[in-house]
């Protein structure tokens, strides 16, 4: 055999053999998996809104998400995003948790309409401009 192929065959029986003290060191974990790495959840970010207030006519109705109107609800109105949507709604530095119980219903010069009893919470008496996120 010509030294050249000894030498391939050399440098291929040492790629094996590293090959297999892999396979043993890996094994040595007991076969647990090794845990995975959850992704990067990104941080919400703070949007800002023209607000409007919805419901005090509709008192006793129920809404398109299936919620009955009362004094107490809390939550909002949007045109878009689904029924039980959860957000954080902002203004002054209070934050307060809500999701979304009605679809539609949005006065022509809001983005949405909180709830009379969410806009109380906040403090709001008359369409105005504030910040909102997804919850999460």
């Amino acid at each position: 055999m010509n030294p050249a192929a000894l030498q391939r065959q050399a440098a291929l029986a040492g790629a094996a053999l590293l090959a297999l003290l892999l396979v043993i060191a890996l094994d040595r974990s007991g076969g647990e998996p090794l845990p995975a790495v959850p992704p990067p959840v990104p941080q919400a970010q703070w949007e800002t809104a023209t607000v409007g207030i919805f419901g005090q006519s509709r008192l006793g109705e129920t809404t398109a998400c299936g919620v009955t109107l009362t004094q107490e609800t809390r939550g909002i109105a949007h045109p878009v995003l689904p029924c039980g949507v959860d957000l954080v709604v902002s203004y002054h530095g209070h934050e307060v948790p809500t999701e979304v119980i009605e679809r539609g219903g949005v006065d022509p010069e809001s983005q949405f309409d909180l709830s009379p009893a969410l806009a109380d919470d906040l403090g709001i008496a008359n369409p105005t401009e504030i910040r909102w996120r997804f919850a999460g």
